[in-house]
């Protein structure tokens, strides 16, 4: 992100972008990440290709000179989170998460656990998310589940206010919290979203979704994309589709 001479904010849209690699065969992922490589900077690497091959993946991509936002959404106590948190920034991974309901015990140590392995790596920390309500619930779904009358925004808003005071850098929430998280807890609070759909497409399980322009415009961050382009029959037509989208978000 720089200053044009209009001294207004230049953005580069192909690190808006965070393309989910969710893909069950790391030869076809590692080849689609060549073909999209100078179009797409950002990549998630989720709980699939963490179990199958995380750390070789995370270390091609950064010999690339690529990000990697690290979606392991830790959980568990303290000090195994902490534990973990530590091993993962050693990577050099530029994002990674836990899980918000963890609470904020655990949210401080898995940044401490951040913050303790970049100073001994000489590496800048990653960003600290946490994952607020999943993109496959809603509000009938957490008072089924939890067994609590609140509905999915104000769920979001309170963990999202428990991760901040907790030291999280940021949150991961649907398209439909950006605006309100936003509003709370300022610019500088990092919105990433994932229930990104294209219009018209089907949903599969996720539940609260917006389009690319509508989430840009709204206020997100960065926005994971990963079945819209995985599943085109023209990979790199649909990112370029998505990035003139985002482009438009940011123009409104």
């Amino acid at each position: 992100m720089t200053k044009n001479e209009g001294g207004k904010t230049k953005y580069d849209l192909r690190e808006k972008l965070i393309l989910s690699v969710d893909m069950d065969d790391t030869a076809a992922a590692y080849s689609l990440i060549d073909k999209l490589g100078a179009y797409v900077k950002y990549y998630k690497i989720g709980l699939q290709l963490i179990t199958k091959d995380g750390p070789r993946m995370v270390m091609t991509l950064k010999r690339k000179g690529l990000k990697v936002f690290y979606d392991a959404k830790f959980y568990d106590i303290p000090q195994t989170v902490y534990n973990a948190s530590y091993e993962a920034a050693r990577f050099g991974v530029n994002m990674i998460n836990v899980h918000a309901s963890g609470g904020p015990e655990m949210i401080a140590r898995a940044k401490e656990g951040l913050l303790a392995s970049s100073e001994k790596m000489r590496l800048e920390p990653p960003k600290l998310l946490a994952v607020t309500v999943l993109t496959s619930m809603d509000t009938k779904d957490i008072k089924k589940t939890l067994g609590v009358s609140i509905s999915a925004k104000d769920m979001v808003l309170r963990l999202a206010a428990m991760a901040k005071k907790a030291g999280a850098d940021g949150v991961v929430c649907s398209p439909q919290e950006i605006k309100l998280v936003k509003k709370e807890f300022g610019r500088d609070f990092i919105v990433v979203t994932p229930g990104i759909r294209m219009d018209n497409a089907k949903k599969n399980d996720q539940k609260r979704t917006m389009n690319p322009r509508e989430a840009i415009a709204a206020g997100a961050d960065f926005i994971v994309v990963g079945r819209p382009i995985l599943q085109a029959p023209d990979k790199l037509e649909m990112v370029e589709k998505i990035l003139n989208m985002i482009k438009e978000g940011y123009s409104e």
